[in-house]
């Protein structure tokens, strides 16, 4: 079955409707105690979406809204590109987890990534309990691995470090 997705640039007029996607506890279970307040959901969307500034060199920030078929709202996908690699995060609503779209989501990102930044190396970071977020990385390429020797952004002391090579 192949999923009919499509991918935007995310905006801060979705953020409402992304809010209602992904404003649930269980998004939320390995990233923070409990969901942020949707004052501070968008604030940290905004943030992303204006991305580092003029003043920061040699880094962008890519942020993508992800749509079925219907035109429903599942989820986001984001990128860091830095120091000619990229550290990929996704969330997804958990009403849409376990049906192939982060998958799906996931592959196109490095598709993009490679056709239109060069890109080559992809990082991710979990927490150990995170175990779903851990074998959606494993169905899309992704090996335990050690830090490089550029910093990861998105490393915590004691995640679990993943990398998936395209060449």
């Amino acid at each position: 079955m192949s999923l009919k997705l499509s991918f935007e640039d995310l905006q801060t007029s979705h953020l409402d409707e992304l809010a209602t996607v992904l404003l649930h506890p269980a998004v939320y279970q390995h990233i923070e105690e409990e969901p942020p307040s949707l004052f501070e959901f968008k604030l940290g969307l905004e943030r992303a979406i204006a991305a580092p500034g003029p003043a920061v060199t040699g880094e962008t920030w890519l942020n993508y809204l992800v749509r079925d078929a219907t035109g429903a709202m599942l989820g986001r996908l984001e990128a860091t590109l830095h120091h000619q690699l990229a550290e990929v995060a996704f969330l997804f609503g958990p009403q849409f987890w376990g049906r192939g779209f982060a998958t799906a989501g996931l592959s196109w990102l490095h598709e993009e990534l490679a056709r239109n930044h060069a890109v080559t190396q992809f990082w991710a970071t979990t927490t150990h309990d995170n175990r779903r977020s851990q074998a959606l990385l494993r169905r899309c390429g992704y090996l335990e691995a050690e830090l490089p020797a550029c910093p990861l952004y998105s490393y915590e002391p004691g995640d679990l470090i993943l990398r998936r090579s395209s060449n």
